[in-house]
């Protein structure tokens, strides 16, 4: 496979999630963020970072959790994003778009990205992806 053929199957994947996923889900920047990461070779390792609450910079997309981006000493700044939420960013400067979202909506989006995954891209990996869903659920307190 050529250069042009591995792009051209890339933005098709790519179009294919996204033609699935905003019907689910009117966040641009999360929608964005699942977009790279459901089409990337790394999902169960995201899901593995989601879990811990890891926060995931990448150029012009990501997830950020307030471990990693409140100020401590400055609570009222308004860049802190409050317990339990988490930030998706997308754009070339890091903040063009933000989603800021609680734990609950998170996970609601979670799902439908899950399942294209294991529909679309790897069968094989239902029952990783469906314990890593569980141990998620847990280490967010969601029932």
């Amino acid at each position: 496979m050529n250069n042009d053929d591995k792009i051209f199957e890339i933005l098709e994947n790519q179009r294919e999630f996204d033609r699935y996923f905003l019907k689910k889900c009117p966040r641009d920047a999360v929608a964005e963020t699942f977009t790279e990461y459901v089409n990337s070779n790394c999902f169960l390792e995201l899901l593995d970072k989601m879990k811990n609450k890891t926060s995931d910079w990448n150029v012009g997309y990501g997830m950020l959790f307030p471990e990693d981006f409140d100020d401590p000493d400055n609570p009222d700044d308004e860049e802190n994003i409050g317990e339990n939420n988490i930030c998706f960013f997308s754009g070339p400067d890091y903040d063009d778009v933000e989603d800021i979202i609680g734990y609950e909506e998170f996970y609601k989006y979670l799902v439908p990205a899950c399942e294209f995954y294991l529909e679309h891209r790897h069968p094989e990996h239902k029952e990783i992806v469906e314990q890593k869903l569980k141990e998620i659920r847990e280490a967010y307190g969601l029932k």
